[in-house]
């Protein structure tokens, strides 16, 4: 286990290999990744059909779906016509019954809670007709519940599509007949591919960088970086969880040569 002293130690500001909750170490530097985002942003900004008001993001395990839903939901995107869309990120498999997806989005939007799924749409729509805001639903893995998305899709598509949804799935065969009646709204499928092995070693150098170390390749092998790229077989995952372990081995091995002039 590394420590904070450890760390702090070996000039890093936090622990480049983690994966944290945020999108602090998002890497822009993944070919596939920067399509998604452009394709995404357009499908957000266009407007032409009400009806298609539904994207589906596709990609293998572990190529980067998670930092892609948090990278999109926490931008902030500007329409002319609607203003600035809310974004609304939601890990599927922690929303255990339909009323905590309406829930998320209430407590998002600062809307007072209420007791029945009912008045919580209705808080929603109200407040959207309202306000010249938009909300951009990203959904983590299969929506739990379809009847209450597939409302609020319908009411989107008679209100200047004010609601969009981007669903990021696991890329299977036919994935989206998953989606049931949702396939209506259907106006995106994007799959994307993995990583190359050099993209992953480029992405495993620039979070040491970015967790604060000047110089990551005086301390980390760069054949190693290299080798943990290849080994990983294109899941990001699997080379984080790799170059942790990597690192707490080479901290380890730092601490047991001190010096007498170290102590």
């Amino acid at each position: 286990m590394i420590s904070t002293n450890d760390l702090v130690n070996a000039n890093f500001l936090e622990h480049p290999f983690l994966m944290y909750p945020d999108t602090r170490f998002f890497f822009p530097h993944f070919t596939e990744q920067r399509k998604v985002i452009e394709i995404a942003y357009g499908f957000m900004s266009n407007n032409n059909d009400p009806q298609k008001n539904l994207g589906v993001i596709a990609g293998p395990v572990g190529a980067g779906k998670t930092m892609l839903a948090l990278k999109l939901a926490s931008s902030v995107h500007a329409n002319l016509d609607q203003g600035i869309t809310h974004g609304i990120y939601m890990k599927t498999n922690t929303i255990t019954e339909p009323r905590h997806f309406l829930m998320t989005v209430i407590d998002a939007l600062g809307l007072p809670s209420s007791r029945s799924n009912a008045n919580r749409l209705e808080s929603i729509f109200d407040h959207l007709a309202d306000t010249p805001q938009g909300l951009l639903l990203v959904l983590d893995g299969p929506p739990v519940d379809q009847d209450y998305l597939f409302e609020m899709l319908t009411w989107s598509v008679e209100n200047n599509k004010k609601i969009k949804t981007l669903i990021f799935l696991q890329d299977l065969y036919e994935t989206t007949t998953n989606l049931g009646d949702l396939n209506e709204f259907l106006g995106l499928y994007h799959p994307f591919r993995a990583p190359s092995v050099q993209e992953i070693a480029n992405m495993l150098y620039s979070r040491c960088k970015m967790a604060g170390h000047p110089d990551p390749l005086s301390l980390l092998d760069e054949n190693e970086i290299l080798n943990i790229a290849s080994n990983s077989h294109a899941s990001l995952t699997n080379a984080l969880i790799q170059a942790s372990q990597y690192l707490e081995e080479l901290l380890e091995e730092k601490k047991s040569k001190l010096t007498i002039m170290d102590i």
